[in-house]
């Protein structure tokens, strides 16, 4: 039997009474269209750009069009039945058909694709298709995914206009107080208006710097900033996702237009703060009236806003303005003021005003409290992308940014560290002093995590924490701001302390997720600075490398006798902790590795022998629960395998009191890894194990140790 007339049998069968055999059919005809369908060839083209010069489109994929093998007749009749199918009474059929349709996207002529735009956008926008919507909008996505890019703009401009119509509509029911009756349609607008927020989305990825579509910029702006203010969470994301998309493309004025719509809509709502103190409503800039749709704005629409600048800057931060950062950066620190960030260790640093405070937040609600982190969290996010995307123009804000991210880096209102005020008591804030007696350590501190489920502080700390990583990468050729520059991070502000130092004295941080962090961040800080002493850059002060001469331009760091001692003890309470996670051991290990590649190692020999010791409890682990399983087990003794390498390749360290330690305590568990079962800690293992030899003859061993 022809192909041709295959197809026809199986187009026949299509419009059967049975079900079951229309769906049959439209998956048979499925198969063979895939078969008859050359592979369509993607490649990466720019999207044509606006007249403005200063424009940045995403990379788009261009799909070559390949054709079916069969006539003109043939595949009107496949895409009309196909289509038909849309409106079957059973799902699992329109189902299939709209993968059938996905298969047709690169592969039929033009006319056909805006036939089959046309259709999935009225049923995406029929309030009767709730069942299937879903369906509907992803195939609608897939198609502006896969068509053809010299269809592009017909395609969109068959879709721009009713999803614009589509939103601005339903999205008028949502939230509207109605009786019971009506909730199924106040739902059934959401989820229209959420599908149509989706395939905007992606139609803007693609042919949203196509130039039919240019002209729909302004009014697809002003639509969907009024979705901010929805009462549906969904419906709000998806409008944010869509700003943040479309600001890739939009001339350089209408991108200004929106900036200062947002950031007068910020500046008029109401400071979610500890003190929850309201701000006087600022007038509105003469250049955004326009756009401003709304003056009141709730709480949950300010993190809306706020999110939106945060996508806004990560897609296009550098063409962001000097004055708007400066307008951004204050509101968005308004919002994370350092004064409120709470520790359960500052009532005694807290002065008689701060407990005054204390007491009125008793009566703030949770859900208040669980906003202002929301928002606290979105800022951090913000900074963070200013700080990667804007370094020159947020240059001026640094200060205050690293001020408020160290300041919520111990943002732990519920938990109070026992160690923290004796870590500190001990001498001057400039010393980082950690007490390294195991026995201080108690694994109390990860026990807490499963008493606050409804705790979401460590969100915030995260988040800080994540915005002094974008801080120490733009800081890597200025290292004095993170090693030397002092900020206040308490409530007491006479303690200050660095953002070195800050970061050791919270490796003790109770939430896995945050430590991982502050230890990867202190390790790309450390990296950064052994390259820059490696460039003539920084000098570095150790036992061994006490040269301070050089231009008055090097920035002097004291690594060997204040920080090193500190990182080694942080680092072995972290290897010690019975229920720490085994990303923190990793961490660490990888932290101690870095440290053999600085001037001075990680110390003198014992503190390079108490290592050791925790590298042979690893070694022995047999990989149990507590340790995350045998996979886990075999990543920590190749991460603690690396790190012996590194100790023994560190010219810096005592090789006698290092071959002493080795000889006496781990070479036997090094030799029992070379029979582990993976390969990778076997091949690690006998990487060591021909370290071993030439640290022997350095030490001048005698016969016996070297037999």
């Amino acid at each position: 039997m022809s192909t041709s007339s295959y197809i026809d049998e199986l187009l026949t069968k299509m419009s059967n009474y049975d079900k079951d055999e229309r769906y049959m059919a439209t998956s048979d005809l499925c198969e063979e269209l895939k078969r008859q369908t050359p592979t369509a060839i993607s490649t990466t083209t720019p999207t044509q750009r606006n007249s403005h010069p200063q424009s940045h489109h995403p990379h788009t994929t261009n799909t070559k069009q390949t054709s079916l093998s069969i006539d003109s007749r043939t595949e009107k009749n496949i895409c009309d039945a196909v289509l038909k199918l849309l409106g079957d009474p059973s799902n699992d059929v329109q189902t299939v058909a709209v993968r059938t349709l996905v298969v047709l996207f690169t592969s039929v002529h033009e006319e056909q694709i805006l036939k089959i735009t046309a259709m999935l956008g009225r049923l995406v926008l029929d309030p009767t298709k709730s069942d299937l919507r879903d369906v509907y909008t992803d195939g609608l996505r897939k198609l502006l995914k896969t068509v053809p890019l010299h269809m592009g703009d017909n395609v969109a401009m068959k879709l721009i206009s009713e999803l614009v119509d589509g939103i601005q509509k339903n999205s008028a029911l949502v939230g509207l107080p109605s009786p019971p009756a009506d909730k199924h349609q106040e739902k059934t607008a959401g989820d229209i208006t959420v599908s149509c927020l989706e395939i905007t989305t992606e139609l803007l990825a693609r042919f949203g710097g196509l130039p039919k579509i240019t002209q729909k910029h302004e009014s697809v702006v002003q639509v969907v900033l009024t979705q901010l203010s929805s009462e549906s969470h969904m419906v709000r994301k998806r409008a944010c996702n869509v700003l943040g998309c479309l600001s890739n493309v939009i001339s350089d004025q209408l991108l200004y237009r929106l900036v200062e719509s947002l950031l007068s809509r910020i500046e008029l709502a109401e400071g979610v703060t500890r003190r929850s103190k309201r701000r006087k409503t600022r007038s509105v800039s003469s250049e955004s009236t326009d756009m401003n749709v709304f003056m009141d704005s709730k709480p949950s629409d300010t993190r809306a806003l706020i999110q939106t600048m945060c996508a806004i800057s990560r897609m296009v931060g550098q063409r962001l303005g000097q004055v708007q950062i400066d307008r951004l950066v204050p509101i968005f620190l308004r919002f994370c003021d350092p004064s409120d960030a709470v520790s359960g260790n500052d009532a005694d640093d807290a002065d008689s005003e701060d407990m005054e405070d204390a007491e009125e937040d008793g009566s703030v609600d949770e859900a208040a409290m669980a906003l202002a982190n929301e928002l606290r969290e979105s800022c951090f996010t913000g900074f963070q992308s200013f700080v990667l995307r804007c370094p020159v123009e947020v240059r001026p804000h640094l200060p205050q940014i690293i001020h408020a991210a160290l300041a919520y880096m111990r943002h732990d209102p519920n938990y109070s560290y026992d160690d923290e005020n004796e870590d500190e008591a001990d001498g001057d804030e400039d010393d980082i002093n950690m007490d390294s007696d195991e026995e201080d350590y108690d694994d109390e501190d990860y026990d807490d995590d499963e008493d606050d489920d409804d705790d979401d502080s460590w969100k915030v700390r995260r988040s800080a924490v994540r915005t002094l990583i974008a801080v120490v990468q733009e800081s890597k050729h200025d290292l004095s701001k993170v090693w030397i520059d002092e900020y206040s991070w308490k409530k007491n502000k006479k303690k200050k302390t660095t953002v070195a130092g800050a970061l050791v004295n919270r490796f003790k941080e109770r939430e896995e997720n945050c430590r991982v962090d502050i230890i990867n961040c202190f390790n790309r800080l450390l990296t950064n600075t052994v390259s820059g002493y490696a460039a003539g850059e920084v000098v570095l002060s150790s036992p061994d490398a006490m040269d301070t001469s050089g231009d008055s331009s090097q920035v002097s760091i004291e690594l060997g006798s204040k920080f090193v001692p500190a990182i080694v003890g942080a680092c072995e309470k972290q290897l010690s902790a019975k229920k720490g996670g085994v990303p923190t051991k990793s961490a660490a290990f990888t932290l101690l590795s870095t440290l053999c590649t600085a001037p001075g190692g990680m110390g003198n020999a014992d503190q390079v022998n108490s290592v050791l010791l925790h590298i042979k409890s690893t070694l022995n682990s047999s990989g149990g629960s507590g340790d995350g399983g045998q996979n886990s087990s075999k990543l920590l003794k190749l991460d603690a395998l690396c790190l012996v390498r590194s100790i023994i390749s560190c010219s810096h360290h005592d090789v006698v009191g290092l071959k002493n330690g080795l000889l006496k305590s781990l070479l036997p568990d090094i030799c029992e890894a070379v029979k582990e079962h993976w390969y990778k800690v076997i091949a690690e293992a006998l990487r060591v194990l021909t370290e071993i030899p030439p640290l022997l003859l350095a030490s001048n061993s005698s016969d016996d140790e070297m037999m």
